[in-house]
């Protein structure tokens, strides 16, 4: 009989039954004791709400130290996020964190916990898997709620997959049992698409329900297994297969609509290591991992072929993209065919004769980046991540002149990272923390 999980709805449980006027925010810090007592210390919280059309409540204020703080009334109606943040006494941001979407209704009587960490910085999140340190894993977000864990290089490991709750802040047990160890994936509502070089299973990961997938006419799952997932600000999601870093070069990109339906695109070459991004009013971006093919080119929504812009080939592979702007795309880390680090560089959407990247920052990262990952919080900052050549995980904060590196609490191979429904970004992979990285907050 398959395993049945149950998605509950968040404090489901206390809605309707309590007369009380407003709820109870716990700060919680995960594996961080100092967030509040290092110097420079905060000295006050603030915490807002911040409802879906971005107009922000401050609902109360305490002094530190506090692990609790009351919240206030808020409108009940509304859907929204509930920020906390730490100042000092000039009023600098030190400590942040969030919560997931939330209904503010659901408040009343319940005690929120809400994970806070100090900006600029990795901190370790509370709930670490027991057991579980697989280096390379496949990472999804399903719900808007949950880290998928699944794939990865061990092989003991790989056949199951973790979900790790954001708004409770611990991994749902016991893991799922997978019908098919991904190379990719695709999340339909809580539907995965497992994908690997022969083949193709929808597994529920609600309901433990399974079923073969058959690729759409025009190409075959082989085609893209290996490739990373790039979400449009549609909903509609790509897997690009031209990002795998092993295997045959590939044009294929599997379109799958926000309805679930799959389709196929092309790209103008064959490309094997490449970067891609999305970038708001243009589509999806790929860049690299090609001697031939354009350095660049644009698949545009709705289209099924990449245009490529006016940029010589690059050949380097491994390197991660972020968008900087409606106009601007950053590549960062990966490698040159020589094994040298292929730099930091900014690529010009608008550019349309004898285009070339532009340095973004003047100093190369100090080593060579593999399967390296770009986010980027505003079009002056972004974080690095990748690994380096002997496989462990190394992460660096980048402006248009700097290269600063960002010390993980604890040492990982092989991880791999994503923008977790908190706002932050979260890495896992070889050891048995989620460590989450919020930048610094103005």
């Amino acid at each position: 009989m398959p395993r049945r999980l149950f998605f509950a709805p968040i404090f489901a449980a206390a809605i309707g039954c309590s007369s009380s006027e407003s709820g109870t925010l716990q700060i919680v810090t995960g594996g961080e004791s100092d967030t509040f007592s290092r110097t420079p210390a905060p000295v006050k919280l603030e915490v807002d709400a911040v409802d879906s059309s971005g107009q922000k409540q401050t609902l109360a204020t305490a002094s530190l130290p506090a692990t609790t703080v009351d919240l206030g009334s808020v409108d009940q109606s509304s859907e929204g996020i509930i920020q906390v943040t730490g100042k000092d006494a000039d009023g600098n941001s030190l400590v942040y964190g969030q919560s997931v979407p939330i209904q503010f209704g659901s408040l009343d009587g319940v005690t929120l916990p809400i994970f806070v960490q100090r900006t600029g910085e990795f901190a370790r999140m509370p709930g670490p898997f027991s057991a579980d340190t697989r280096a390379a894993p496949t990472l999804a977000l399903v719900s808007g709620r949950y880290l998928f864990i699944g794939g990865g290089g061990d092989s003991s490991l790989s056949t199951t997959a973790q979900l790790y709750d954001f708004a409770s802040y611990k991994p749902l047990a016991p893991p799922l049992s997978l019908p098919r160890v991904p190379e990719s994936v695709v999340f339909v509502g809580t539907v995965a698409w497992l994908i690997d070089k022969s083949g193709a299973t929808s597994f529920d990961v609600s309901q433990g329900t399974q079923a073969d997938v058959t690729a759409p006419s025009g190409g075959s799952f082989g085609d893209v297994a290996g490739g990373a997932t790039v979400v449009g600000s549609d909903g509609s999601q790509y897997l690009v297969g031209a990002t795998r870093p092993t295997g045959t070069p590939t044009n294929a990109v599997l379109v799958i609509d926000p309805t679930g339906t799959p389709s196929w695109a092309t790209l103008t070459g064959s490309r094997l290591g490449a970067a891609a991004t999305w970038v708001d009013g243009r589509g999806l971006v790929v860049a690299g991992g090609s001697d031939q093919a354009g350095g660049v080119e644009i698949l545009s929504s709705g289209t099924t072929a990449g245009v490529a812009l006016a940029y010589p080939p690059d050949a380097s592979t491994g390197s991660g993209a972020a968008t900087l702007d409606g106009e601007h795309v950053l590549l960062a880390g990966g490698t040159t065919p020589m094994g040298q680090d292929a730099g930091v560089r900014s690529i010009d959407l608008t550019c349309n004769m004898q285009c070339a990247p532009a340095a973004w920052a003047m100093l190369p990262a100090p080593l060579p980046l593999g399967q390296a990952q770009v986010f980027t919080s505003d079009p002056a900052t972004a974080l690095l991540v990748g690994d380096d050549p002997s496989g462990m995980t190394r992460a660096y904060r980048l402006t248009a002149t700097t290269v600063t590196e960002v010390a993980t609490k604890v040492a990982h191979s092989g991880a791999r990272g994503i923008v977790s429904p908190l706002g932050s970004v979260v890495i896992f992979g070889g050891a048995s923390e989620i460590e989450s990285f919020v930048p610094y907050v103005r």
